[in-house]
């Protein structure tokens, strides 16, 4: 396995930027210091990647690849818009993976080639990036950025989300040859992805060193939020 190689912080910075598509990421220009998560588990993540990606390269039917995984530390932290406030979780330590239809203009391929947040093949992938980075890493966060045409992020914690599921078996599972026409393997992403899916949004004027994200199919309350904290 070939890792890919190690791009700067600079680099990561523009790279999430241009997944996430908000405005406060985009509008940091100053350097970035060494990403605070650890040089060996990102190395790790890209092997996973490079794992992960020659397994999708031989699978049958539509094709999916993971395109990016490097250091989330660039955006300093999360802010998840949730239905009872605003809840700041620190992205320091955290994995960020890009995943794209094969071959596709990425991110969000155009309507033609995206898929679906609620297509399976793309939620099963994201929930084995996350098993195995929690399982082989330390990282505390994995976000996933979702093979649609709008920006869509699958948003793991480790303490909650290993709290969730038996980590061992259900990695297993995802590995076996059925994996894809088992209906209660669908049913356990599903439960375990829909809570955990959001969508970056810009804010202004942007926030230090946050991005915000809001549930999936949520009201977007982030503009009212931001007013009552400046209030």
């Amino acid at each position: 396995m070939r890792p890919m190689a190690t791009g700067t912080a600079a680099h990561s910075k523009r790279a999430i930027a241009g997944a996430a598509a908000v405005l406060v990421v985009a509008a940091a220009t100053v350097a970035t210091p060494a990403p605070a998560t650890s040089w060996e588990t990102i190395a790790h993540a890209r092997e996973i990647r490079a794992d992960v990606n020659f397994r999708l390269s031989s699978a049958p039917g539509r094709k999916l690849a993971v395109t990016e995984a490097t250091s989330m530390a660039v955006v300093g932290s999360l802010t998840l818009v949730e239905p009872d406030g605003l809840r700041v979780i620190p992205a320091d330590d955290g994995i960020y993976f890009a995943t794209c239809t094969a071959r596709a203009r990425c991110p969000y391929p155009p309507r033609s080639r995206s898929w679906p947040p609620t297509a399976y093949a793309p939620r099963r992938l994201a929930l084995e990036l996350a098993l195995r980075t929690f399982l082989e890493t330390s990282a505390s966060l994995v976000v996933v950025l979702l093979p649609t045409a709008e920006p869509v992020w699958a948003v793991f914690e480790r303490e909650g989300f290993l709290l969730s599921v038996d980590a061992p078996r259900a990695l297993a599972r995802l590995g076996s040859p059925i994996a894809g026409a088992d209906r209660s393997l669908r049913t356990l992403a599903d439960g375990l992805l829909q809570p955990r899916l959001f969508v970056p949004v810009p804010i202004l004027p942007p926030p230090d060193d946050t991005v915000f994200v809001v549930r999936l199919g949520a009201p977007d309350t982030t503009r009212s939020s931001r007013r009552k904290e400046q209030s």
